[in-house]
């Protein structure tokens, strides 16, 4: 049985073959182990990295990814697993929507204000 080879999909956010050489080493390091002892394949950890690049870059939803990328989920808890490890920045915001954020934090109302609910028992629950 010969060795699956990865095909890629053809989009422009996959990665080039000089690229993945580069990245390779730190998202697949040589001794990488997954789930009961098992080797990782190096091919399915590339897929998963075009399918996350190709989300990123069009901005789609995980629910639509194409057919011909890595499954969802196994793109999404790859990309959960590289960003716990810090392999994968987080997505910055922008200062503006780090301003829309915070202004929509609203502080706990005080115990005897009026929008304070009191419980049955009489108490005010924050």
């Amino acid at each position: 049985m010969e060795p699956k080879s990865y095909e890629p999909a053809g989009y422009e956010s996959d990665l080039s073959d000089a690229e993945w050489e580069l990245i390779k080493p730190i998202i697949y390091p040589v001794d990488a182990r997954r789930g009961r002892g098992r080797q990782r394949d190096p091919d399915s950890a590339r897929a998963c990295l075009d399918t996350i690049r190709y989300v990123r870059k069009t901005g789609c939803q995980w629910s639509m990814i194409p057919k011909n990328l890595a499954p969802r989920s196994t793109a999404h808890d790859a990309l959960s697993t590289w960003t716990g490890a810090r392999l994968v920045a987080q997505p910055q915001r922008s200062p503006a929507h780090q301003d829309a954020f915070d202004a929509k934090k609203t502080p706990c109302p005080a115990p005897l204000s009026s929008t304070a609910k009191p419980s049955k028992a009489g108490n005010y629950r924050l």
